[in-house]
């Protein structure tokens, strides 16, 4: 990685770590952010039911992302709109995983941020969307 490419590491990670305490507020932003510096099959989203959302009266709400890196599987996931999320790391091979492991949020976030960094290496436009989490 080139000295201008670089992202300050602990910027990154409490940007990520601000968007694990609140999905809802921020959740748009990280998705927004991780789809824009991955490929679409790197990055899943879930969100609740239409039916659901439309019963509150509002749009579908984001109740989790994955984000699949170099054998990793990042878990963010709530149960429903308020709860806590829950953060997982899952290695895997192939589709199958070969361990789960509950982490807490700040441990999650050092580690994706790793794992993104390593992933996007120099790619300037991976780069630049990343670098805009920690703007």
């Amino acid at each position: 990685m080139t000295p201008e490419s670089h992202l300050d590491l602990e910027l990154l990670a409490a940007q990520l770590r601000r968007c694990t305490d609140d999905l809802s507020l921020h959740g748009g932003m990280l998705l927004a952010v991780l789809s824009g510096a991955l490929p679409a099959d790197l990055v899943e989203v879930r969100r609740e039911s239409r039916w659901k959302a439309r019963l509150g009266g509002r749009e579908p709400a984001v109740l989790g992302v994955s984000v699949t890196l170099a054998g990793r599987r990042f878990d963010l996931d709530r149960a429903e709109l308020t709860a806590r999320p829950v953060t997982v790391i899952r290695h895997e091979s192939r589709g199958v995983v070969l361990s789960s492991e509950r982490v807490p949020a700040d441990a999650w976030c050092r580690a994706l941020t790793l794992a993104l960094i390593e992933t996007v290496g120099s790619d300037s436009t991976a780069v630049e969307a990343l670098r805009r989490l920690t703007t």
